[in-house]
C-alpha cells in the first residue's frame, strides 16, 4: 500500500495507512479539548458581559434579563421599578477623586444588596443611577423602604467620607409599562422613573416621586417648549423685564436686575420656572443670557444719549458659560458695540457655579473684574460652596438667597446667622442685597443689621422696560 508522503522528505511510514487511525484519534481528542476550552471561554465571557466593572454586581443587560424571568412567573402588577440618582455625583468625583467615587458606588451596591430581598434585582444602569425592581406596595410603604435604604447608606458611608450624599428616586408601577403585544417594556419603565425623578422640584423637601399620567403630559409639554425656543427668540417673543433694587434706608431705586420673560404666540405666557431650567439643560440659556445683555446695553445706551446718569443693572449668567472659551470675548463684543462703560453692568453668578470647577470660575471672574465689570454672587446660602471661597472671589455684591432669608426674621438664631453674613460681606468689602423681601418686619430687620439693598415684591414686581422708565422718571 502506498505511503501518504514522499520518501524523500524523510517521513516515509509515519503517515502510513496503518498509523492513520492514531492521528484520527489524536485529532478527535484535540477537537474535544479545543471545544471545551472555547466553551469555558464563552461562559467566562458571558459572565464578564453580565458584570458591572465598577460595583462587581449585575449590569443593565443582566438586570433586564432577571426582571424578565421574574415577570414570567409573577404578574407585573406585583412589582414597581425604581431609579435611584445620586445628587451632585460629578461634584463628588471632582472633589474627592474618581477612585473614591467608584468606591462610593460599590458601597451603594452593597447597601442595596443587604436591604433588598433575593427576589428584588437591582443594578447600576448609568454613571450615577441604580435601577431596582421591588415588590409593589402603596406609595407610603415604598417611600418608607427607600428612606430606610438612604439612611442605611448614609450611616455606612459616614465611616469613609464626611461629605453628605443625597438621593432622589423615581418610581413607576410595572403594570403601567406594557408595550407591544401587552408585554412589559423595562426600558419604558426606566424612562418613566426618570421622568418622575425629574419632576422633583425641591430636593430638600421631597426626594421620591411616583410616575403618573400628569408627569407624561408635563414631559411632552416641556419638549414642545424646548423645540419652540429658538424660533421664539428669532420672533421676538422673549422680553427683558427689570426688577428695581432699593436702598434699605432711602427706599430709592439704586439698581435693577434684568430678567427674561416669554410671551409665546403658541403657548401664551410661559412661567420662567417652566422654561429656564429647560434652557439650562439643553444649553440654549447661553443665547438667552446674551440676548438679555444686549437688551440691557440698548437701554443703557438710550439713557446715556438722553443725558441720564444710569444705574447699575445686573444680568444673570448661567454656569454653562464656564466651559465657553469665547465667553469673555462675546461679553465684550456686545458691551463695546453700544459703547457702554463696563461698570454699569453687573454679572450675577449663582453660588452653584463653584461646585463644579471653582478654580476655573474664580480665574474667569478675576478677568471680568479686571476688565471693569461688577460681579455679584446670587442665591448665597442655597448651595454647598465653602465660605472659604469668598475670600478668593472678586465679587462686589453678595445676594442673600430668599429661601435662606425667609422664615428666619422671627428666629433668634436665624437673625444671628443673617447678621453674621452681612458683617462678613462688609469685612470683605462687598455690598449686600436681600432678595425676596415681602414684609415690613423684614425691612425693619434689614435696616437694623445695615443691609445695603433690598429687592422683592414689597417694593415692586419685575416690570417691562417702559414701565420701569416711568417709575424711575417719577422718582427723579
Amino acid at each position: 500500500m502506498p505511503n501518504f508522503m514522499a520518501s524523500e522528505n524523510g517521513l516515509s511510514g509515519i503517515f502510513s495507512a496503518e498509523n492513520a487511525y492514531v492521528w484520527i484519534a489524536a485529532a478527535g481528542v484535540f477537537t474535544v479539548l479545543l471545544v471545551g476550552i472555547i466553551l469555558i471561554f464563552m461562559i467566562k465571557l458571558r459572565r464578564h458581559q453580565d458584570i458591572d466593572p465598577v460595583t462587581g454586581g449585575k449590569n443593565k443587560n443582566r438586570f433586564f434579563y432577571e426582571c424578565a424571568k421574574l415577570v414570567k412567573k409573577t404578574p407585573p402588577e406585583k412589582f414597581a421599578m425604581v431609579v435611584l440618582d445620586i445628587d451632585k455625583f460629578k461634584y463628588i468625583n471632582d472633589r474627592l477623586g474618581y477612585d473614591e467615587g467608584d468606591r462610593m458606588l460599590g458601597r451603594i451596591h452593597k447597601t442595596l444588596s443587604d436591604c433588598l430581598s433575593k427576589e428584588e434585582p437591582f443594578a447600576r444602569i448609568s454613571e450615577d443611577n441604580f435601577a431596582l425592581l421591588i415588590k409593589n406596595a402603596p406609595d407610603n410603604e415604598i417611600m418608607s423602604r427607600l428612606h430606610e435604604v438612604f439612611s442605611e447608606f448614609e450611616r455606612r458611608n459616614s465611616f469613609f467620607i464626611k461629605y453628605p450624599v443625597n438621593f432622589s428616586a423615581g418610581v413607576c408601577r410595572l403594570g403601567q409599562c406594557r408595550g407591544k403585544y401587552d408585554a412589559v417594556d423595562f426600558s419604558i419603565a426606566i424612562d418613566r422613573c426618570k421622568l418622575a425623578k425629574k419632576s422633583i422640584k425641591n430636593k430638600h423637601n421631597s426626594d421620591v416621586a411616583f410616575y403618573d399620567g400628569k408627569i407624561r403630559e408635563i414631559s411632552l409639554r416641556e419638549k414642545d417648549f424646548e423645540n419652540a425656543m429658538p424660533a421664539a427668540l428669532e420672533n421676538n417673543e422673549f422680553e427683558c423685564y427689570l426688577q428695581p433694587k432699593y436702598g434699605t434706608h432711602s427706599h430709592k431705586i439704586v439698581g435693577a436686575e434684568a430678567l427674561i420673560r416669554w410671551n409665546s404666540k403658541e403657548f401664551g405666557f410661559v412661567c420662567p420656572g417652566d422654561f429656564i431650567p429647560l434652557a439650562e439643560k439643553n444649553g440654549f440659556v447661553i443665547e438667552l443670557d446674551f440676548f438679555i445683555l444686549e437688551e440691557v446695553c440698548k437701554l443703557l445706551r438710550r439713557w446715556l444719549d438722553m443725558g441720564k446718569n444710569p444705574i447699575v443693572i445686573s444680568v444673570n449668567q448661567s454656569r454653562l458659560h464656564i466651559n465657553d472659551d469665547d465667553y469673555i470675548w462675546r461679553l465684550r463684543e456686545i458691551v463695546d458695540k453700544y459703547e457702554i462703560p463696563y461698570e454699569y453692568i453687573e454679572l450675577e453668578l449663582t453660588e452653584s457655579v463653584f461646585t463644579e470647577d471653582a478654580d476655573r470660575m474664580i480665574a474667569i471672574m478675576k478677568k471680568l473684574h479686571d476688565i471693569g465689570f461688577k460681579l455679584s454672587i446670587d442665591d448665597f446660602g442655597s448651595g454647598y460652596s465653602s465660605l472659604n471661597l469668598l475670600k478668593d472671589i472678586p465679587a462686589d455684591v453678595l445676594k442673600i438667597d430668599r429661601e435662606f432669608f425667609n422664615g428666619t426674621v422671627n428666629s433668634k438664631k436665624g437673625r444671628a446667622v443673617i447678621s453674621s453674613v452681612v458683617d462678613m460681606a462688609k469685612n470683605l468689602e462687598m455690598n449686600v442685597i436681600s432678595e425676596g423681601v415681602e414684609t415690613q418686619d423684614q425691612i425693619d430687620f434689614l435696616k437694623e443689621i445695615e443691609c445695603n439693598m433690598v429687592q422683592g415684591f414689597y417694593f415692586s414686581k419685575p416690570m417691562k422696560l417702559k414701565d420701569f422708565d416711568e417709575l424711575w422718571e417719577k422718582e427723579n
